[in-house]
Formats: C-alpha cells, structure tokens, sequence
C-alpha cells in the first residue's frame, strides 16, 4: 500500500441490516443478558456514542428495488419515549422487484455471540395505509423477515406476518439456534427484509413500516469450557509485525515500544521498504528492531523508473528484459544492508501488491513475469553471499491466489521460494472468507500476512481492538499462517492505518497485537483447542522449552467464566495479561492449575493471554533404524510435529553417563513436521561409537 482510501468492496463484507450496536446492558428478573438499542439516526457520520445511549451511524438498502427512505422518527416510539423514537422505513412495492432490505453499513462492534445470545427480538408497526397482500385467507402487510451475518455469510432466523387490521405496535420474540449454523456464533449485523411473501404477485403500492427495540437476549451468568490439547500440534510460528515504511528515525523509546520483551510489545518482524533504486531510509530502525530481538525483511513498492514503462515511479508494468539487473540491484541491497549496517535481512519481497498501479510508488507484474524473475533473484543473492535471506512472493492485495500460483506450481521455482505473503485488502473493514492459502509445489514455503489495515478515522478504542484481535485469531486458526502484519507502525494520516495515532500514541489495538506478540514468540507451534462456545480461543506452546501462552477473546459485554481443560499436560499455573477498556496488556496475580484445569472470568471487552510454563513428561525416543551407509553412519527415529532434537555420541559408556558429546542440537532447524526423521554422522571417528537422541 499506501496513501489511499479504498472503498467498499462488499455490501455483504461487514455491513448489513438494523442494530447500530448494542448499547444497554441488563440482568432481568428471569436473569437474563440483553443488548438494546432504542434510537436510530441515519443521518450521522459512523461514530458510536455508547454512553449516551445514541448510535449514529450509516443505513441504507442493500437490495430490492422497493426501498425509498430510512430515518429516524422522534414521533413515533414503541415505550413512549418521546426522547427515543423508532426507524420509519418507506417503501413503495412498484411489482418490478417486490422487496428490500435494510442496513447498518457500520454494524454491530463488537459482534454479538449468537451462542450465548439465544433470542431476537424488536417491535414493529405498519401504517394503515401500507400495501397488502392476501396470505391464508387474510390480508397482511407482508411477511416481515429477520436475518443476521456474521461478516461472510448470511442466516434468516424467522419472521412474522402482521395483519392488515392490525396497526399497532407488535412485539417480535424469534429465537437463535447458533448451534444449527456457524453464521449465527458471531453475529456482526441484523437484516430487515420485507417482500411479498411470494415475490410474483406479491406486493403493490406504498408502505411505511416502523421498528423499534432491537435487542439480543440471553441468560446469565455465562460459564464455558474448551479443551487444549499439547499434542494436537498445528503451524509453526514465525511471529508478528508491522511495517516502518518512510520512516527515518525513532526514539529508543519508540523502538522500546514495539520491539521489546522487557516494556513493550514484542513485536517479532519489522518490514521495511526499499527505496527505487534499492537504498533505504530505515537502517537506524532496521538496527533497532533487530538489536531488540526482531527479524527484518523488506519490500520494494517500486523498481527503479528505468526498469518500468513510462518514466515515473507510481503506476506503470515492469519491463521483462531487467530481469538480471533488477535482481542484481536487489541482490546488492541485501549485501549492503548486512555488511554496512550489520542488518541481516531475513526475507526479501519481489514487489509490494503487484496487481496495483496507482498514485503512489507501484508497479505491474504478471504471474508469469514472477515466476521468471524468480531463479534471477535466487541465483543473484547466492552469487553476494546472502543465500540465506528468503524469497518472498507475492505480496498481492488480497487473499488469494491468482498473483503466486504460476511460480508455486513449478517446483523448480517453487523451491526456492522461502516465504508465500499477501494483503488482505478485501473490503473495508477487511472481511474476505479466510483460508489457507496452498503453497501448491513447495510445502515447506512459510505463508505469512503481511499488511492490513482500515482508512477509516482514527479509533483507538476497546471496541476496535477486539476487531482485530478476532482477524488476527482467525488469521493463525483458520488461514494458519506462520506471520501476521498490521500495516504501519505509526501512521502518516490520522486515521486507522497504524498501531498508534500520529503521534506514536498507542490504540488499543497495538496492545491486542500484544497479547499475541509478546508471548507467542518464533518457532512456537499453534496447538488445538476445542468446545470453546463463547470466545475465540488460541493456543500454542514450545516444543523446546515448554513455555505456552493461551490467547483467549471475549467479546461480550458480560463477564463470561471460562475453564479451560489441558490435554497431553500440566502445569503449576498460569498468569493472565489482559487489555481491555482499563488495562494495557497488564499482568494480573497468577492463577493456581488443579487437575490439569484453571478457570478464568474473562473481563467484558477483554483480550486475556494466559502464560505459564508445561510440566510435560518427556517421552522415551525409541531409534527405528542405525545404518553405516557411505562412510557415514545413519540414525532414524519416529518424530513429533514442532520438535527438535539433539544427536550425542560417545566411544565409550560409563555408568555416569559424562562422557556424551553432542554432535548436533535445534535439529532439525524450524522443527520436524512430525513422522520419520533421519540424521546423518558424517564425522564419526573410527573404531566402537555409540549414539543417543533426546528432545530437545
């Protein structure tokens, strides 16, 4: 990216129908959770006022030719509240589409759980001069439909038919059965639809219909559990980050902030941009971020003018026949960057979104101009002697495929691929259905998110920050990446594009980032959790040291009590970091592990990571195979997925056992992906040796 807005790519993607949000919550006498909201205002500008009780934010239709005007009508109100008023809704059913559907284009932040939240309800009233239509042997208004979305897919959950002879105000009750359908578990909007019910004749005429307090229902207190199993062993992780892009300079405090693991957030990758030409003004960053722990890797938004067509650096296509000397010059810059300021740069990017030409540094690639240039840069970063920093490819806008598949389906590209990396720019906010992308030809190509963003107005509030912690859960447990990117670390626009303000002030969302960044650190494995209802559970462990760290986001506006079971492990206990509306990534006194559980009350509006240390009883290696093969001896044994191992050996045992030397340890390098797995001694002196594994 950058230096844009973008505009909506989906009506569906994160708007649709009613509730603005949820402003009110209660306890009824039949100890019942409810969010309400009582005032509609169509005419604002999209900010959420929750302690006055008002939502102002943006309505209109989604589809169906009926729909004329939404507003807000003081007039009018189910509970005789002059000061709250109800939303009038004109339609006129003219027979070419007899329909509409109304929407919320913010919707509901944070989204109501459709699980624990087991009942729709609202009022409506028809004027008595609507449009009908005979159903059963009566006329009615129509049928009056009620659905939800979850941000990608959509549910009706009922409806009801209001006779013509009833003209006032009518009290809906429809319940929700979240465990029939996954769209109804996180329920980010509410649609109102009328038509009909039979879309030919259907309805003729005007209308005018009226709604008012629509609210979620459910009981409480909430109590839950899941299950984390050590064994069920997932993608390894490479770690989190953000972008400098531009930037020239920070303070150490700055630095401090976001790369250290003593005061800050952790954060584990830093990308950067290369500059046309291949120079940067980030080195002193770069510097930083490393020195506190971080990998660093870069991007060209641009190649040089030279390389391109036409002479300016935003927009234009690269040229094919600059192959070699683009490679050469990127190649160069990672020789500079290591041998002139000490950065050993861990990856390098083709292009940043190489499906965009716009007003800014950009440039065209095909599919197929990057599967070529592929071996050119390979070749070129092994003739500088930095082989080791990793290629990576493609960097699209989007979640998808289209940009990468031509080289990843080539093995001899594919494997020298290190990283496959896109954006997830699908709409505003970001809402594409997540999956994990194929790496097609080369399965140990890491795929990592590298950029992501909204350009709306700067908030950096609770409410926000639950947003993104619950992409970043679905990012490492259902797209499975081994790296998650926010876009930049702090912004040039005073908008929603960093993790700070302009001025370096933190949003909430940085330290939500945090509660992954700090605790899940490179080369921990994701682990399975299960039969967790009511929140967005994570977990993930390391194989070599134990340590675990357990992310867990409640979303709710009620506290919600949460057990979690350890499968396959123990521990002694664990100690909760929580941000939420009054906490910045804060820890909080430990929490005392009983018969491999803890229970927890998660805070309203919280994100808590659990750290803790495994007690894991190792398990016996058992070697499968040792063979004298070539001048080398061969030793093989059964693997677990995430592990490393050390090879010892000795010429001669005591009952001691002293006199072990290891010949190899970390092995192997990232982790086994489990099964099989063979070392080679190719160094073992002659006459009587002997040999042993252990993990790590």
């Amino acid at each position: 990216m950058k230096h844009r807005p973008r505009a909506n790519a989906s009506l569906l993607a994160g708007c649709v129908l009613a509730c603005l949000g949820f402003i009110g919550l209660g306890e009824s006498a039949r100890a019942q959770t409810v969010f309400t909201v009582d005032q509609f205002n169509p005419s604002g500008a999209g900010t959420n006022n929750y302690a006055s009780g008002q939502i102002t934010n943006i309505w209109g239709n989604w589809f169906g030719g009926a729909f004329e005007s939404l507003v807000w009508d003081s007039a009018s109100d189910a509970s005789n509240n002059p000061a709250s008023g109800s939303m009038k809704i004109t339609a006129d059913f003219n027979g070419g589409n007899n329909q509409f559907e109304v929407y919320d284009f913010n919707g509901i932040s944070p989204p109501v759980n459709g699980v624990q939240y087991t009942n729709f309800q609202c009022d409506v009233r028809f004027d008595p001069g609507s449009a009908t239509v005979m159903v059963g042997g009566q006329f009615t208004f129509g049928y009056l439909q009620f659905g939800v979305t979850d941000g990608f897919g959509q549910d009706y959950i009922g409806g009801v038919l209001v006779p013509a002879s009833n003209t006032n105000w009518v009290h809906v009750s429809l319940p929700i059965n979240a465990a029939s359908d996954a769209n109804l578990s996180n329920i980010y909007n509410v649609l109102i639809h009328v038509y009909g019910p039979y879309y030919s004749p259907g309805l003729s005429g005007a209308s005018i219909l009226w709604v008012d307090n629509i609210q979620f229902a459910g009981v409480t207190p909430v109590a839950t559990n899941c299950v984390v199993d050590w064994n069920d062993v997932h993608q390894r992780i490479d770690g989190f980050g953000a972008s400098s892009a531009w930037d020239e300079s920070w303070t150490s405090a700055q630095a401090d902030m976001f790369f250290s693991t003593n005061t800050g957030i952790g954060l584990s990758l830093l990308r950067t941009r290369i500059a046309p030409g291949g120079t940067t003004v980030e080195s002193s960053i770069m510097q930083m971020a490393q020195a506190r722990g971080a990998r660093v890797w870069s991007t060209p938004w641009s190649p040089q003018a030279s390389f391109k067509s036409g002479t300016n650096l935003n927009g234009g296509s690269f040229l094919p026949v600059d192959y070699q000397a683009y490679a050469s010059q990127l190649a160069s810059y990672v020789f500079n960057m290591k041998n002139t300021y000490g950065v050993s740069l861990y990856a390098v990017s083709i292009q940043n979104e190489p499906g965009v030409s716009t007003d800014y540094e950009s440039c065209l690639w095909t599919a197929q101009q990057i599967h070529d240039f592929v071996p050119y840069l390979h070749a070129a970063l092994a003739a500088n002697n930095v082989a080791s920093t990793k290629i990576m490819l493609p960097e699209d806008e989007s979640w998808e495929t289209n940009l990468y598949q031509t080289s990843m389906s080539d093995p001899a590209v594919a494997t020298n691929v290190g990283i496959v990396a896109c954006h997830n720019y699908d709409g505003t906010p970001p809402s594409g259905i997540l999956a994990a992308l194929p790496t097609f030809a080369n399965t140990n190509a890491a795929l990592w998110e590298t950029e992501v963003s909204t350009f709306d107005p700067f908030d950096g509030s609770i409410t926000n920050a639950l947003y993104w912690a619950n992409r970043i859960h679905l990012f490492m447990a259902v797209a499975q990446v081994n790296a998650f990117h926010y876009w930049w670390l702090i912004p040039a626009n005073p908008d929603n594009e960093g993790l700070t303000d302009e001025s370096g002030n933190p949003a909430k969302r940085m330290y939500a980032l945090g509660n992954y960044s700090l605790f899940v650190r490179p080369d921990f494995y994701r682990i399975g959790v299960s039969n967790n209802a009511f929140t967005s559970i994570s977990a993930y462990k390391s194989t070599n040291s134990g340590a675990f760290a357990i992310v867990a986001i409640n979303t709710s506006s009620t506290t919600v009590t949460q057990t979690f079971n350890l499968a396959n492990f123990n521990a002694s206990s664990v100690v909760p970091w929580i941000t939420s509306g009054t906490l910045s990534l804060s820890n909080q006194p430990a929490v005392a592990v009983a018969n491999s559980a803890f229970a927890y009350a998660l805070p309203a509006l919280s994100v808590v990571t659990f750290v803790g240390q495994a007690n894991v009883t190792p398990s016996n290696i058992a070697l499968t195979g040792a063979v004298f093969h070539e001048n080398a001896f061969v030793l093989t044994w059964n693997s677990i997925a995430g592990g490393t191992y050390s090879v010892l050996r000795t010429n001669a045992l005591n009952k001691f056992a002293t006199n072990w030397a290891a010949i190899a340890t970390g092995y192997p390098a990232g982790g086994a992906t489990g099964g099989s797995l063979s070392y080679t001694d190719a160094t073992a002196p002659a006459g009587t040796n002997f040999y042993r594994v252990r993990s790590p």
